[in-house]
This record gives structure tokens, C-alpha cells and sequence, in this order.
């Protein structure tokens, strides 16, 4: 899920008088004091509504890792090769590890100097942007607006592979050629989730249920690849091909993009602490998820070959074992949506109510919600129908989104907040900061580009089909 703080200002007290401080507008003080002078911890006066313990942290994090970006990643393997494959996937999660504990070092650094509990990413990037060279001082001004752009982004991204994702299932189980059919069919529930799940706390309860589903689709699915090996399969260890390796990079920054959620648990843990230890529910949260993932994509490529789409379509459907692990991922995937397409009706709402003076009445809201709800669900069925291509489109949003968002912007705030002489022997901070954001817009301009090629070229090879048989 993807978090989105829907607060423009927060409320700090000030000699014992309370006082507003507007993140529109604020930036951090040109002189502040070393943490180690500063008796201020941003993390000791946070005080979540309902806080979470470290168990359900790590809970939340490998259900975020288990999704349907899980089932992409045999086909990631197959494209990359299985050596080159795994030491993308080992140095895409080590990297996004250290990214996760740049951007959370950074949003707790600039609530210390402004002397707040907590600071949201999009308030955060613009005020660290301001701190930091002149150059990036033009970017800073629409900083909050490009964080809600590609939230909003990432998210359509996200619930359009869910429609993709449910629709290729209920095909394979109720043995449906037509794929347009098969939308028609799963339009209508979906309309319902979005109507009837409008609260966060329904939203997370059936986010639980779908998580225990995933679970058991996941085993189902794990023990089919192992007890199924074809010996006759032949795989590559390493691909020569820029396009395929790109793919499963994007692949990769799919699956394993969790920033919501940290930006979630940074503000409901009890002890925030435990996020960026090296044991914490970042590094172990995501690392062990990570291995298995890199577990199940090598055995699923051994074990079923070069595949088309995700591993789903690639077992054995006159087993029955199968059906019932695509109709539990089927039915998974369909709760999670509104998850994931709540945060997006927020962004919106948000930036509709930062045009007016004073915030709108909340019947207004309601509406406006209700209505920007359907449209959102209408448009990821859109494009669901114009690219109905899963594993490109998967690729297609890790490259656009989770490499900007996760990578290039968290190491411009950190360079940003230690301009312009803190950087370390030898300036290996800048030096760190600079090769993240290398890599990040190599993965952004290289993997969106080639990713669309391949969506090009797929999208021709339908219309040619369909013409042939006309």
C-alpha cells in the first residue's frame, strides 16, 4: 500500500503556545545544531492513534513483498537468466534496503531541525531540496505536487496489473477465451469493493483475509514448482540482450517496492527505531521476503521454463491443485484493490482541498470521493483494455515510478540536507548519493523507454493477429 499524508500543516507548541507551521511554506533553518547537541527527538513525540507492535511491521512488510509482483519474478528470472537474474534481484533489494534508511534518516532529520513529530514525504522532499544546492532549488517548488503525481502514478500502475492480474485468472478458471468478456465479468465487483470499502478499517480487514489467501496460493503455487520439475527443462544462466534485462530489473522494483508502507510504520510504530537497525523490520522485513523471492523465482524457472505472464499461467490446469491456487489469488488480488486504490481517491482529494482557502464541507468531500473513486476504477479497466499485458506492464511501472520514487529522490534529499560540507572522508556520502541516483534514472530512461518498445511491439502482434483472423 501506499501511504499519503493528507496534513499540510502540523501543530507544534512553542513556548508553551501553540502555533501552526505551514510545510507549504517552511524551510529548514540555515544554522542547526548537530544531533548529538540537540536534545529533540522527533521519534519520542509521535503519538499514533492506533500504534502498531514490531511483529505486525514485519507483517505488514511480507505481505507488501508477496503480492502479485511475486508471481512476476520467475518470468524476471527467465528473462535476465537464472545467475544474472538472482544477482539483480540480490543487488536491487540491497539497494532499495539502503534508499528505505536514506529516506526515513531524511524525514526524521528535517522534523529534528523544524521540531516536529513528523514531516510527509512530499513536504519532506520539497523542504530538502530547498536546503540543498540552487539548481534543484526549481524542482523543490513543485516538489509536493511531483511526489502526489507519481504517488498517484505509481498507484493506477499498481491497481491496473490487479485488473490484468484478476482478469487472466478468471479465464483460466472459468475457461474463458475472450478477454474483453472476462473484464466485463469482474467490472461490477469491483465497483462494489470501491463503493462499499470506503473506510480504511473495512479496507485493512479485508487486506487481512487477503493476505491469508496469498499465503496459501503462495505454498500452493511453491510446492507445485518443486514437485513438478521437468528435468527436460533447459534454462540460460545470463541474457546478452538489453531489453530482457531491463524488463526484469523493473520486474524487481516492482516486487519490491514498499515506500508506502515504510512511510506507514514510521508513523504507527511504537518504536520507529526498530525500522533502520540493522536487524530492524526494514533490512530483515524486507530481506527475508526478498530471498524467498529469489528462491521462488530460480525454482520456478527451472522447474517450468520460459513462461507468459506470470507463473499462474504457466502450471498444469488440469490439476486441480492449480485451479484452487489461481481462484485463491484470484479472490486475494480482488480485495486487495481497494487497498491499494484508497491512497490514490487521497491524493486527489488532497490536492482538490489545498485549492481552497479554508477546507470544503465534508458532504462535498464525500461526494467528491465517491465520484473520483469510480473514475479511478473506470480508468485502470481502461487501461487494463488497452495494454492487457501483465508482466510488460509490471516491468513498465517499476522502471516509470519505483525508480524515481524510490531511488533517485531519497538520495537527492540526503545530499540535499548534508550540502554543502558534510558529506564525509572523502565526500563518500555525495559520492553514495550520486551513484543511487545514476542508477535510478538509468533504470527510469532505459527501462521505460525499452519497456514500451515492448508493449509496442506486443500491441501490433494483437492487432495483426486480429486482423489476420477477421
Amino acid at each position: 500500500m501506499a501511504a499519503y499524508e493528507s496534513v499540510s500543516r502540523s501543530k507544534i507548541s512553542i513556548i508553551g503556545k501553540e502555533s501552526y507551521l505551514d510545510l507549504k511554506k517552511a524551510q529548514l533553518p540555515p544554522l542547526t545544531l548537530p544531533e548529538s547537541e540537540d536534545d529533540y527527538d522527533p521519534q519520542k513525540h509521535r503519538n499514533p492513534s492506533r500504534a502498531i507492535g514490531k511483529w505486525m511491521a514485519y507483517f505488514n512488510m511480507s505481505r507488501t513483498m508477496l503480492g502479485a509482483g511475486m508471481l512476476a519474478i520467475p518470468l524476471a528470472t527467465s528473462q535476465a537468466g537464472l545467475a544474472l537474474g538472482t544477482f539483480l534481484n540480490v543487488a536491487t533489494l540491497l539497494i532499495i534496503i539502503k534508499a528505505h534508511w536514506t529516506l526515513l534518516w531524511c524525514l526524521n532529520e528535517i522534523s529534528r531541525q523544524l521540531r516536529i513529530p513528523y514531516i510527509s514525504y512530499r513536504y519532506g522532499f520539497r523542504i530538502a531540496l530547498l536546503h540543498g544546492p540552487s539548481w534543484l532549488h526549481c524542482i523543490a517548488r513543485k516538489g509536493s505536487l511531483l511526489i502526489s503525481i507519481l504517488m498517484l502514478m505509481s498507484q493506477l500502475g499498481i491497481c491496473t496489473v490487479y485488473v490484468i492480474f484478476t482478469v487472466g485468472c478468471v479465464r483460466d478458471v472459468l475457461d474463458i477465451e475472450s478477454y474483453n468478456i472476462a473484464m466485463a465479468i469482474i467490472i461490477l465487483p469491483f465497483l462494489l469493493l470501491g463503493y462499499f470499502m470506503n473506510t480504511l478499517r473495512i479496507v485493512s480487514y479485508t487486506s487481512m483475509l487477503a493476505t491469508a489467501l496469498t499465503f496459501i496460493g503462495i505454498s500452493i503455487v511453491l510446492f507445485q514448482t518443486v514437485y513438478y520439475m521437468k528435468d527436460h527443462v533447459k534454462f540460460k544462466w545470463a541474457s546478452t540482450n538489453a531489453i530482457p534485462i531491463f524488463f526484469a530489473i523493473g520486474s524487481y522494483l516492482f516486487n519490491l517496492s514498499a515506500t508506502g508502507v515504510i512511510l506507514y510504520l514510521d508513523r504507527a510504530l511504537r518504536n520507529p527505531k526498530i525500522l533502520t537497525t540493522r536487524t530492524g523490520v526494514v533490512a530483515v522485513g524486507m530481506g527475508v521476503p526478498g530471498l524467498f523471492s529469489i528462491i521462488f523465482g530460480g525454482f520456478g524457472y527451472i522447474s517450468l521454463g520460459a513462461m507468459d505472464e506470470n507463473i499462474l499461467r504457466s502450471l498444469p490446469f488440469d490439476r486441480a491443485e492449480s485451479m484452487v491456487a489461481i481462484s485463491f489469488y484470484c479472490l486475494a488480488i480482488t480485495l486487495a484493490y481497494p487497498l491499494q486504490a484508497y491512497p490514490a481517491t487521497q491524493i486527489v482529494i488532497e490536492i482538490i482541498v489545498e485549492r481552497y482557502d479554508t477546507r470544503p464541507d465534508e458532504k462535498y468531500l464525500k461526494l467528491v470521493e465517491k465520484l473520483i473513486r469510480g473514475i479511478f476504477i473506470f480508468i485502470t479497466f481502461l487501461v487494463a483494455y488497452v495494454v492487457p499485458f501483465q508482466g510488460s506492464f509490471v516491468a513498465f511501472v517499476g522502471c516509470l515510478c519505483t525508480s524515481i520514487l524510490c531511488l533517485v529522490f531519497p538520495a537527492l534529499m540526503h545530499l540535499s540536507l548534508l550540502y554543502p560540507d558534510q558529506y564525509g572522508t572523502y565526500k563518500h556520502q555525495l559520492a553514495t548519493d550520486v551513484f543511487i541516483i545514476m542508477i535510478g534514472l538509468v533504470c527510469f530512461l532505459c527501462g521505460a523507454v525499452m519497456c514500451a518498445y515492448l508493449l509496442y511491439i506486443r500491441i501490433l502482434f494483437m492487432i495483426n493477429s486480429e486482423n489476420k483472423y477477421m
